[in-house]
């Protein structure tokens, strides 16, 4: 267009003059003066003309120059953005390109917390920090300015900010509104006036229509912000949203890394120990690493219906043992036991529910109490506190903190199974081991005890060769008996020692073995059968079963020589005990005593582990003993 206006308008102006020169005014510009005159509005035209268009190429060149200007800044912020600085640097950076391309005075940049409803500044420049400390963690409601950036997500000039009311102007209506204040704290007011900033601009700073952040300028003198300066503002806005963006992604992915790793780690824990108060301290002590927690515990339900504080973590212990029970329904932790619902208190003080006095002495505000249940039983209550009120107000740390309740309800019921089942373990092998004084010792001494009787008789009638008899083979029973009970201690000991690992015992076991019988026992163990991986139990049992065979064999079979010998069979490990004694008959076997009792003892412990028991036995060739039991 303003090639057509330099082309056509002075065409326009001639044709115009030389037709006003030939008609209206033919007879006054025909003469000197008249010529005189001509030129002279033309030459004062042409150079009015050529001023006009040099003024506005001038202006169009400096608004170019600010475009490029503007487009550099732009590019310097992407730039910035692309460099993977920390936000803090980013967002400080940008502000200052920002303020010297604009050429304003003050500049201060907000991240939005729309969980919380509310603003903090991360980075400022020409505002003081007593402005800035009154501005920061303001509420949106407190602030109209901000409220209206986010809600309408468009710029807001604010202007006369020492006024009363204040005047807004909204980039979406282009009209002007009224509020009454700017912020909940008067001073804020007084003390931006008194830092003579009487106008401004705050842009959003958004990404994909949701603003989380504001950019707010200021100047101090009254101005008017061009749609040009907002066009720049809300490119910068678009530049930083989604740099914030970004940010917040990597930092909730970081956060979402050491949650994970938090459930791991109690995980592991919870999978691995069986030690209550091990697992409960490691267990808190990660809930302390990655939450705002200062402090937490463990409360665990007893059997009489109270709530007990089993661990404490964290910082102040003393206050926190000042009760160290509830009864259900009775203070924080009694209640949640009753309810089995969380109760959450972020002012200790002011709480009558809590009775524990010296923790809130103790500086602590925020509190938090879950249960941890298993399959809708309660097994306990898992508290936190810390010392600020704001703690526990995202629902982030509440689920992490019910995630790590139920591994906790997990592991705290797997570790009061695994006490029962060894409390029941420790029964059934009492009672094995009853049976066996029944059926072993107890008969001996009853045997010593009639034995005495006809001794004393004996004597009595004074027949010595008897009673001499009679003495000579209590003395061999008591022997026996006296053998017998060596190798029962040595077995339970041998069993109690496991931990070594089952050959390293049985190996250890046999050693005593031969000393104490005189029975030469030759071991064979195949490399695939070195470190046997079995259960717990399996270990027990099969320890056990290789203890009785060897006592069998010292005691009835007469035997000089043992074979003992372990291989893999494919899932099963697989153990031979056989010895080149006398034997007996399995087709003829008495109604009680050996050799009745002890297979059954064996064939009894086999059979609990899902193993299988071979006897292979003829009189006057020895007995061997198959035991199979699985991997």
């Amino acid at each position: 267009m303003l090639r057509w206006v330099a082309v056509v308008l002075p065409i326009l102006f001639l044709v115009g003059l030389d037709i006003l020169r030939h008609t209206v005014f033919a007879d006054a510009l025909h003469s000197v003066p008249g010529f005189i005159g001509t030129y002279a509005v033309l030459i004062t035209a042409i150079v009015t003309f050529s001023l006009g268009i040099f003024a506005l190429t001038d202006r169009l060149q400096q608004k170019v120059i600010h475009k490029n200007r503007q487009l550099s800044a732009l590019n310097d912020i992407a730039k910035t953005a692309a460099a993977k600085l920390r936000l803090e640097e980013l967002l400080e950076t940008s502000l200052s390109l920002v303020l010297s391309n604009m050429r304003v005075d003050a500049g201060l940049i907000c991240l939005i917390d729309l969980e919380r409803e509310e603003h903090s500044v991360v980075s400022y420049q020409g505002f003081s920090q007593e402005l800035v400390r009154r501005i920061s963690r303001a509420k949106l409601r407190d602030d109209p300015v901000a409220s209206e950036v986010v809600r309408t997500g468009q710029p807001v000039y604010w202007a006369k900010i020492g006024s009363d009311p204040i005047v807004l102007e909204s980039a979406v209506t282009g009209h002007p509104t009224l509020f009454d204040r700017v912020f909940e704290d008067p001073s804020v007011v007084e003390r931006a006036q008194q830092e003579g900033i009487p106008s401004g601009i705050s842009v959003p700073l958004k990404f994909e229509g949701e603003v989380n952040g504001i950019l707010a300028i200021g100047t101090r003198e009254e101005r008017h912000f061009s749609g040009a300066d907002r066009e720049f503002l809300e490119g910068i806005g678009g530049q930083l949203g989604m740099a914030i963006r970004n940010a917040n992604l990597y930092e909730q992915s970081l956060l979402q890394n050491r949650e994970l790793g938090a459930l791991l780690a109690v995980g592991k824990v919870a999978t691995s120990s069986i030690q209550l108060d091990e697992l409960l301290s490691a267990s808190l002590d990660t809930v302390l690493e990655v939450t705002s927690t200062d402090a937490a515990e463990i409360w665990l339900a007893e059997g009489d219906g109270d709530i007990v504080m089993r661990c404490h973590r964290g910082a102040h212990r003393d206050p926190f043992m000042e009760r160290t029970r509830f009864s259900v329904g009775e203070g924080i932790p009694g209640l949640v036991a009753q309810s089995k619902e969380p109760i959450l208190i972020h002012d200790l003080t002011s709480d009558g529910r809590f009775l524990r006095q010296k923790v809130a002495e103790a500086g602590f505000r925020a509190f938090c109490a879950l249960p941890i249940c298993y399959q809708n039983k309660l097994v306990g209550v898992m508290a936190v506190a810390a010392f600020s009120g704001d703690a526990f107000k995202g629902q982030r740390e509440i689920h992490l903190l019910e995630s790590v309740g139920e591994w906790l309800a997990l592991a705290v019921e797997n570790a009061r199974l695994y006490r029962q089942v060894q409390d029941l373990a420790v029964l059934q092998e009492r009672e094995r081991i009853a049976r066996e004084m029944h059926d072993g010792m107890a008969q001996l001494l009853g045997y010593i005890n009639t034995q005495t009787i006809a001794l004393n008789k004996f004597i009595s009638s004074r027949e010595l060769v008897q009673a001499q008899e009679e003495l000579a083979k209590m003395q061999d029973i008591a022997r026996d008996l006296y053998a017998d009970v060596r190798e029962g201690i040595l077995s339970l000991r041998t069993a109690a020692h496991r931990q070594e690992g089952l050959i390293s015992a049985l190996m250890e076991y046999v050693e005593r073995f031969v000393e104490m019988s005189g029975i030469k026992v030759e071991v064979e163990v195949s490399p695939d059968a070195q470190d046997p991986f079995l259960e717990p139990s399996t270990e027990i049992q099969l320890m056990r079963i290789v203890q009785e065979a060897l006592t069998n064999v010292r005691k009835h079979s007469r035997a000089t020589t043992a074979f003992l010998a372990f291989e893999r069979n494919g899932d099963h490990l697989q153990v031979t005990i056989a010895d080149n004694g006398q034997g007996f008959d399995l087709a003829r076997l008495p109604a009680t005593g050996w050799p009745r009792f002890g297979l059954h003892t064996m064939r009894e412990r086999v059979e609990a582990v899902g193993g299988t028991l071979q006897i292979d036995a003829t009189p006057g060739r020895g007995t061997k003993v198959l035991v199979r039991v699985p991997l």
